[in-house]
Order: C-alpha cells, then sequence, then structure tokens
C-alpha cells in the first residue's frame, strides 16, 4: 500500500501567509493606540499618568525620557474594557519623575505600535512658591442638536493653549449625551492632540451623567483622576483635589453619584478636610452648577444654586477663603465682585454677601464660564445683576497666570469671535522673598509662609479697564475704581505697604519664603547693630 502525501502549490502556500498577514495585520491594528492624553492622580511635581483606547486589549506600556528620540524607560500599567467603540481604556502612572523637567513618551506596546512622540512637564515642587505657572479653565464646550457648536471646541482649546499653560481645568458638559458612545468618541479626537501634552482635569456637568454613575459612568471609565480619600471621601473620581506648586485645586461634583444624589454634606467636610490638611498660597475650587449667576431675560439660562449645594459648600469656601470659585452650565461668562456668605441662610444670593470690587482681602470672587464651544447666551440679555462685575455672551477661555504672591486672569473671547481680552484683574498678596534651601535640608519657611496658609488677608486688586470690565448696570462704578492706593499696589506688584518680591535665584528645586521685612524694621535693626558694635568698641578700650 502506498501512502500518498499531500503537497501544497506555491500559490496555495501564498494565500495561506497572505490570509494569516492580513490576520496579524488585523490584530494589530485594533490594538493600535489612539486618544492618548494626561492628567494628575498623584504628586504633580513627580509622576504623570498617560491614558489612551485601542479597540482590541494589548499590553499597557509607555515608554519615557528627558530627550526627544531617547525613551529609554519603561512604564506599565493597567487596561479596563469601556462600553462599544470607546474600547479599551489603559492608564499608565508614571512615577519617581523629577520636578520642573520636560519628558517624552510613547504610549503603546512593541505588539501593536506606539502612539507618536509627545512630551509634557512636570510640576515644581509641592508648596514651592517662587515658580511662576499658568493654566486655563474651560467649560461647556459640548456640541449642541440644535445649534451647533462642536467645531467650536477644537478652535477655543487649541487658541488655549498657545497661551502654554502647564494644564487644563474644564468645568463639564463635555458632551450633551453621556450616555451616547459616539460622542465621547468625538470628544476624544477632538480633544487627545491638547490633552497629550497638557494634563486636562475635569469635573462632571450634567450633560456628561451615564449610564449609571460612579465607576460604571463613561466619564469615569475615560479620565484617569484622583480618589477622593479620608473619612468623607467617596473612593471615586466624582470629587477630587490635586496640588500644583503653591496652589491648590478642587473639583467638587453637582451631580448625583455612587447612590443618586450628589451628597453635598459630606463633600463639604471632606473639602474642609482636605483644605486643613493642605494649605496652600492660592486655592481655587471647581464644579459645574454656578453657586451665583444671572438668570438672563427671558429665563433662558439657569439660576443659582440650582442643586442646593451653596448651604454646604459656601461656609467651608469662607473659613478656607477660597480664592476663586468657577462654574459652568450657564453659557456665557460672568465675574462676581469678591463675596462672603459664611452664612448658609444668605448663601443664595450673592447680592446679599458681596464686599465690593476691591475686598480680595474679605471674599471669595466666583465665576461662571460656559463658553467653551456650546451655543452662548447673547450678552444683550446679561441684564442687571447687584455685585456683577462682568457679564459677555462670547465663547472665551480663561488664562490665570500665577507668579509667587501675583495673579493675572485674563478672559479671553475667543473662536468665532475675535481672540481679544475680554475681562482682566490682578490679584496681589502680601510679599515674600524666595531663597534656595540648604542641601538636602528642608525649606527656612513655617508651611503657612511657604504655603500661604489664609494669605489673602493682605490682598489687592487691580481691573484691566481696557478690558471693558466696567461694573454691572446700575452700579456704583467698574471694579478697581475708587481703590487708588490698592489698584496702585496691584500695578507694581506688591501688596499695599509691602515691597516686591525678591526673585528665586534659579533652582528649579525647593524655595524657602518668608515675608520680607519693611524698610522701616530693616533700617531699626541696621541701626541697632551699629549701636551695638558702637558699645562694643567703648568697652573694649576701657
Amino acid at each position: 500500500m502506498t501512502l500518498r502525501t499531500a503537497s501544497l502549490q506555491p500559490r496555495m502556500v501564498l494565500q495561506v501567509a497572505l490570509g494569516a498577514g492580513t490576520l496579524a495585520l488585523a490584530s494589530s491594528a485594533l490594538g493600535a493606540p489612539r486618544d492618548q492624553r494626561l492628567s494628575y492622580t498623584d504628586d504633580t511635581s513627580t509622576t504623570m499618568t498617560v491614558a489612551w483606547n485601542t479597540d482590541a486589549d494589548s499590553p499597557s506600556e509607555v515608554k519615557f525620557g528627558t530627550s526627544a528620540g531617547q525613551t529609554t524607560q519603561t512604564a506599565a500599567g493597567t487596561s479596563h474594557q469601556a462600553a462599544g467603540a470607546l474600547g479599551f481604556v489603559h492608564e499608565v502612572t508614571l512615577k519617581d519623575l523629577k520636578p520642573s523637567t520636560e519628558y517624552f513618551y510613547i504610549a503603546g506596546s512593541q505588539a501593536d505600535g506606539y502612539t507618536p512622540e509627545k512630551s509634557f512637564r512636570t510640576g515644581p515642587v509641592k508648596q514651592e512658591s517662587c515658580g511662576a505657572f499658568k493654566f486655563v479653565y474651560l467649560g461647556d464646550n459640548r456640541p449642541d442638536p440644535t445649534f451647533g457648536g462642536g467645531e467650536n471646541w477644537p478652535q477655543i482649546l487649541g487658541q488655549s493653549v498657545a497661551q502654554q499653560p502647564a494644564f487644563a481645568l474644564n468645568g463639564g458638559d463635555l458632551v450633551i449625551e453621556g450616555d451616547q458612545i459616539d460622542q465621547w468618541v468625538d470628544f476624544l479626537k477632538w480633544t487627545s492632540p491638547v490633552a497629550s501634552s497638557i494634563p486636562f482635569m475635569p469635573s462632571i456637568g450634567n450633560h456628561d451623567t451615564g449610564p449609571g454613575e460612579g465607576d460604571g459612568a463613561n466619564f469615569n471609565q475615560i479620565f484617569a483622576l484622583p480618589r477622593s480619600s479620608g473619612t468623607h471621601g467617596s473612593g471615586t473620581e466624582d470629587y477630587y483635589f490635586f496640588r500644583y506648586g503653591n496652589a491648590i485645586f478642587v473639583s467638587l461634583s453637582t451631580e448625583g453619584f455612587s447612590g443618586g444624589t450628589p451628597k453635598f454634606a459630606d463633600q463639604a467636610a471632606w473639602l474642609d478636610e482636605v483644605l486643613t490638611n493642605n494649605p496652600a498660597r492660592w486655592k481655587f475650587v471647581f464644579y459645574h452648577k454656578p453657586t451665583y449667576t444671572h438668570e438672563a431675560l427671558f429665563s433662558i439660562s439657569h439660576g443659582p444654586n440650582e442643586s442646593g449645594q451653596n448651604a454646604a459648600w459656601v461656609p467651608v469656601f469662607d473659613k478656607h477663603h477660597v480664592d476663586f470659585v468657577f462654574t459652568s452650565h450657564n453659557h456665557w461668562y460672568e465675574r462676581f465682585e469678591p463675596s462672603a456668605c459664611a452664612t448658609a441662610g444668605k448663601a443664595d444670593s450673592n447680592t446679599a454677601c458681596s464686599m465690593g470690587a476691591t475686598a480680595f482681602d474679605k471674599g471669595t470672587v466666583y465665576i461662571v464660564s460656559g463658553g467653551a464651544g456650546a451655543f452662548t447666551i447673547p450678552g444683550m440679555l446679561c441684564g442687571s445683576e447687584s455685585g456683577r462685575a462682568k457679564c459677555s455672551g462670547s465663547h472665551h477661555y480663561i488664562i490665570f497666570d500665577i507668579n509667587n504672591e501675583t495673579l493675572k486672569m485674563d478672559t479671553w473671547g475667543a473662536a468665532p469671535q475675535a481672540n481679544e481680552v475680554i475681562d482682566s484683574i490682578t490679584v496681589t498678596k502680601s510679599a515674600v522673598t524666595c531663597t534656595d534651601p540648604p542641601d538636602g535640608g528642608a525649606s527656612d519657611a513655617s508651611s503657612d509662609d511657604a504655603a500661604g496658609g489664609d494669605a489673602g488677608a493682605d490682598a489687592a486688586v487691580q481691573t484691566d479697564a481696557a478690558a471693558g470690565s466696567g461694573g454691572a448696570p446700575g452700579q456704583g462704578g467698574a471694579p478697581g475704581q475708587g481703590g487708588g492706593a490698592q489698584d496702585a499696589s496691584a500695578a507694581g506688584g506688591g501688596a499695599a505697604g509691602e515691597p516686591e518680591a525678591t526673585p528665586a535665584s534659579g533652582s528649579s528645586g525647593g524655595c524657602g519664603c518668608r515675608t520680607v521685612p519693611h524698610a522701616s524694621a530693616v533700617s531699626a535693626i541696621a541701626w541697632l547693630l551699629i549701636g551695638a558694635a558702637g558699645w562694643l568698641r567703648a568697652r573694649r578700650r576701657r
């Protein structure tokens, strides 16, 4: 019996090989990384979290280094399956990085390929008071099925990063319907070109919710954010905080989560704990629905305190002298005069607690910013509002420029309007001088001096009249007018009665900061030393 062996013809071999190659390419394409984005989940000076999506599960790997094209270090992370076309979300946290250092990175895997090389910069040493940095706030970039607007977001975001912010905050409403996967896919496509180079830190809006709550919602599936911990923390990413240099940033939630309610009292207790344990020179809080806002003519906008958060939160803002509170929800720009409403019963009305246009030593500045892409409410419908310093219906973004004790805020009108400043203020706190600490030693400043404590007590303000920031109709003058000495000191870079700060000596490491003695005090000390020296000489001659 003769056995016959089947042999493959050359053409058949080629077909099999091509088929296997096609399957391999298809598998590789499904695992190809896309939509990479950065965020802070830990110490902003020594860590950075990179997230991206793939259509099929694949290894989670980031290669990085401090020189372009030299990504020789490797970090691994985790992945989880999100809904539908979101595919798999990968998260890798890079650790033990150097502060104030540029890093280059690629994300993906050896098997499925890597993203194009991008770079980011780590933050300064925690509580460092000497470094200058910028950040941008945006909100309500969502498209609208009736009025459109989706095409505005990439333009506005691109204009804002031209100002070179270190990171971006967003007040929510990133999409129109949070349970619609295709809208998140579009959002990531439009946002990742920027978010792959600077951290993007959002707060959840009412349009971003669903399906479900907590970790199962698309918002929480997509973003890698810090988890609120401590006695009153939720354990989720719905509210969180991070430190950057001499500032603290806290995101709260006006939306339901992990049980169906926003739990304002729990968030207030957690916020009080966070601000107590993390003293900072500058304090910022952001969330979606406004504490204070004006309901536009014909009731086409939202009213203040829509979710009822004010009674729980405002007293905590006042207790810790939060400098700025950013919100969105209404599709325009509003800035209110500094206010303090420690009595919860007054917390629904900014009118009852406005401290005046220049009272930065007494109150918190509340800002509504909902013009990052969605249709905006015409400025002609702003109406009049006691305690409001500025209202505009332009698309916009806000740049904050912090340099030690001085903060400059510029609100820029953006696409499709002209890119021009529509509001501007400068706030200056008590001046400090900065010196490098001894090698390997801690700063010679106390935590209250270095981090600021309640440093707002000596704040002054300057309002840029050229930006059109006059008082609201019916108010007694534009903010910044009638405050002569304060305004002049702010323009000069030091608070009233305080000399200007001495810059740091150039080290990117930590710096110790202490209040500068008044010139008169320095003079008195000098004369005292001279007198003592003369007395000692006289004693020796005897």
